[in-house]
């Protein structure tokens, strides 16, 4: 199949030819062209080649979306070195100087991998739960929350499933044998089964799995301890073995993934913090850094 040459224009005068070689499709999977590496566009004097696209349209895709896709890319091409020429021609010499910019981008960039390494191989990564405990007693008003946090287990379940029934006979009980028997039945039969790793969680996370809102799952959560519902395909059940509200504080467990990466966040702050005040003070011992007022370098 081929493609027409296609013309692009811009507006306030600006106009530009396009033109698409012929390609073709092998049994709508491969986009192909007929010569190796010819061009597919060219736009005053640039050249876009095969080799810069094809790997952009995946096997598989069909006829359609390949040629869709291939205009896509070429118009974006098009304009992106349509709006570049558009500026140099309107922009003014001190407008179109961008090298301080370019220097100070690639300054930031330098500097940010430079900081990312010097981190990486200084920093202690090994953090305690003694460690996350003091800090949680220390700054407890600062862990408030909107939501309830829950310990919980969801079961997703074909409406069409045998299992039904022993899932529902299951679900809610707090006797470990049964809990064994449920997870031994939903792994085999039920599309999901999510006991969030027995740990406490948001009760937002206990929502995604079902079809009702956190809102609507907050208050089924504290009038029983359990939710069944569906929706066209499936049956949900959920059993809330503890809840905790959101006007009460929540358990250290709850809180110590955070805490931890609270504290890893201050020591990688404290590191590059350091290393400043330890490359100005050199700079100064050094007499790189000359000022006409008194710098401790702290």
């Amino acid at each position: 199949m081929s493609i027409n040459a296609n013309h692009f224009s811009m507006k306030r005068g600006l106009t530009a030819t396009l033109i698409i070689t012929a390609l073709m499709l092998s049994s709508c999977k491969y986009l192909n062209f007929i010569k190796d590496d010819e061009k597919v566009a060219q736009l005053n004097g640039k050249a876009l080649y095969q080799s810069d696209i094809k790997a952009l349209i995946p096997p598989g895709t069909n006829e359609s979306d390949s040629i869709s896709m291939l205009k896509q890319y070429v118009t974006s091409w098009a304009v992106k070195n349509l709006l570049a020429k558009k500026a140099e021609k309107e922009l003014s010499a001190d407008e179109k100087d961008v090298r301080q910019e370019i220097e100070e981008y690639r300054n930031s960039l330098l500097v940010f991998r430079f900081e990312q390494k010097y981190v990486e191989e200084r920093l202690d990564t090994n953090i305690t739960d003694d460690e996350c405990l003091k800090y949680y007693q220390n700054n407890i008003s600062n862990f408030s929350r909107n939501s309830s946090v829950v310990k919980a287990r969801v079961i997703k379940i074909s409406k069409n499933s045998p299992n039904n029934q022993l899932i529902k006979k299951l679900y809610d009980s707090p006797y470990t044998e049964d809990i064994e028997e449920l997870q031994r039945v939903s792994y085999n039969s039920a599309d999901r089964y999510n006991n969030f790793n027995n740990e406490w969680t948001d009760i937002s996370n206990v929502a995604r799995e079902l079809p009702i809102d956190v809102e609507s799952c907050e208050r089924a959560a504290w009038s029983k301890s359990c939710i069944e519902t569906s929706d066209s395909l499936f049956n949900y059940y959920v059993y809330f073995a503890q809840k905790i509200a959101p006007d009460a504080p929540a358990p250290f467990e709850y809180h110590k993934p955070k805490i931890k990466e609270i504290i890893l966040s201050k020591r990688k702050q404290a590191l590059l913090t350091q290393l400043e005040q330890d490359l100005v003070k050199e700079a100064i011992e050094n007499k790189d850094l000359k000022t006409n007022f008194k710098f401790s370098g702290k």
